[in-house]
């Protein structure tokens, strides 16, 4: 299947409000155990963005932040540092800071989110590992970092 091209955008707005509706749900249903659907719904988005023709096996960190940030739009920046046990991902100015500033407010774990799951397990299905959440560390109000452990 090819890349099908997108020529509206769609606001950030709606998107930080569907993010935000799918997590307090999940939160007001399930509870703790959305950490397994949150998982498992990154694990669909990666196969169908597979399917499109978005990821291929081996990706370089260019790559990643290119399509994270260029072609996704999903922050106006990304860095991608790592070592042998940890990779941090420096979320810069992200296009969904409502919803993420929404979640931190009323203390709720983002179980569904581009941000975290998904750069995960890109970068794992590149690199031929899997990523662990450590912490997310809200430097300011344009910068996240998410700190993954290497398992």
């Amino acid at each position: 299947m090819e890349k099908q091209s997108c020529k509206k955008g769609i606001d950030s707005t709606f998107v930080s409000a569907l993010y935000y509706s799918i997590n307090k749900a999940i939160y007001d249903v399930i509870g703790e155990g959305g950490k397994v659907l949150g998982r498992r719904s990154s694990y669909e988005m990666i196969k169908m963005l597979k399917d499109l023709g978005y990821l291929k096996e081996n990706m370089s960190n260019e790559e990643i932040e290119d399509l994270f940030v260029n072609v996704f739009g999903l922050s106006e920046g990304l860095g991608i540092h790592e070592d042998d046990k940890m990779v941090v991902f420096d979320v810069i100015k992200p296009t969904l800071d409502l919803f993420l500033k929404r979640l931190m407010e009323e203390n709720l774990k983002p179980y569904v989110c581009p941000f975290m799951y998904l750069l995960s397990e890109i970068y794992g299905y590149s690199n031929g590992c899997r990523l662990m959440l450590s912490d997310v560390i809200p430097e300011s109000e344009e910068m996240v970092k998410l700190v993954f452990k290497k398992i």
